[in-house]
């Protein structure tokens, strides 16, 4: 058709393509949309996975503005939107500190830039433009952008979540505990992210793998790491784990659902992980996993503390998770989530407060058509 709009869509971190690639598949089956996809590693081997074909960008992630790398990024970016001609960039969210493809097309675009955020209030400034318009999971999403970022917002819901309607859980679980060789033992999980080099991270796991090993009933211990945790940050996590817990399964190549499901309690910083086993626990028929946002250490917590307003996220203003804070005993906190009782507040909780994102993929495309009126 001629009258075809080209959107280009982008990503560089695992969520921003898992969050994508519903809506790039859905696009590229529509008549009014010509679809481009650029990606870098991890979201690119991610979007391979799924069949969807992207141009490569092997430029590694720059961390100053004004460096080489940060140029060559620029002029890649400029590249491909000299070729590809899009009357729109959505680009994928990635975490702040480097700059990569995702803000290089936002920064030299001539056309309108969306960004598809997967974290409430997050915008990686790095090379300093602002999308046009941030594409938005929720309320509390939509009023920390605006607050944080000045910045128009539209409420699209979560388009990668849209999938866990048809997962059946039980039978999941099942299969995935009997992958490892688990048997009635609750299983509690640690997922990783790349914050190695923020003060207390590695604290925070010495901890937690503490707290496990004095609970009062056996549990089994499982790692998933993240896919931007370099080999040496994943040695390093086994490493600090065994120390108290040897018996470790490791689930480095298993698919993220596998891994939350198998799971009874899912322990992460402040991972996008979170949010899944929400919901998870939102098309589950009972309560399945219970979310616990790892923030005991202090020194983590006040580090964090000034880049994320932890009170405002829904995982602590709904009670989609637990929150493991300084000055608690970290084990009984662990232990209480690991019960019938905290799964189930945490299952009510995102009954109530999750929105049913069967239509986010459509909603983003109705956005494209009406940004280009």
């Amino acid at each position: 058709m001629r009258n075809r709009k080209t959107i280009i869509f982008s990503a560089r971190d695992a969520a921003a393509a898992l969050y994508a690639a519903p809506v790039v598949e859905k696009a590229a089956q529509d008549d009014r949309f010509r679809v481009v996809v650029v990606a870098q590693d991890p979201a690119l081997n991610i979007l391979a996975r799924r069949g969807i074909k992207s141009i490569a960008v092997e430029i590694p992630p720059a961390d100053d503005p004004l460096g080489p790398q940060a140029a060559a990024l620029l002029k890649e970016a400029e590249r491909i939107l000299d070729n590809e001609r899009p009357d729109v960039v959505i680009a994928g969210l990635s975490s702040p500190g480097q700059g990569g493809i995702d803000e290089a097309l936002l920064r030299m675009r001539s056309c309108k830039g969306l960004l598809l955020q997967d974290f409430w209030g997050e915008w990686n400034g790095f090379f300093g433009r602002k999308p046009d318009v941030f594409l938005v999971l929720d309320e509390a999403a939509a009023e920390l952008t605006e607050t944080r970022h000045n910045a128009p917002c539209v409420i699209v819901g979560s388009t990668r979540h849209a999938e866990y309607a048809g997962l059946e859980s039980a039978r999941m679980r099942s299969s995935a505990r009997n992958r490892i060789g688990v048997s009635g033992n609750m299983v509690i999980g640690w997922f990783g992210q790349a914050l190695h080099g923020q003060p207390g991270y590695a604290q925070s796991i010495t901890a937690w793998s503490r707290a496990v090993r004095d609970f009062p009933v056996a549990a089994e211990v499982v790692y998933k790491p993240h896919p931007r945790e370099s080999e040496e940050q994943r040695r390093l996590t086994l490493e600090l784990m065994q120390e108290s817990v040897p018996g470790v399964h490791f689930l480095e190549a298993w698919p993220i659902e596998d891994a939350l499901v198998l799971c009874d309690c899912v322990c992460a910083v402040m991972s996008n992980c979170l949010y899944d086993a929400a919901y998870l626990n939102f098309f589950s028929n009972e309560p399945l996993i219970t979310p616990v946002a790892m923030l005991h250490s202090e020194v983590l917590h006040a580090d964090l503390s000034g880049k994320i307003p932890f009170e405002s996220l829904p995982y602590v203003a709904l009670g989609l998770a637990k929150v493991a804070l300084p000055g608690a005993d970290v084990s009984a906190q662990l232990f209480a989530a690991l019960g019938l009782s905290g799964k189930r507040e945490c299952w009510e909780a995102s009954k109530r407060h999750l929105a049913d994102p069967e239509l986010a993929t459509s909603r983003i495309l109705d956005v494209v058509l009406s940004q280009l009126d």
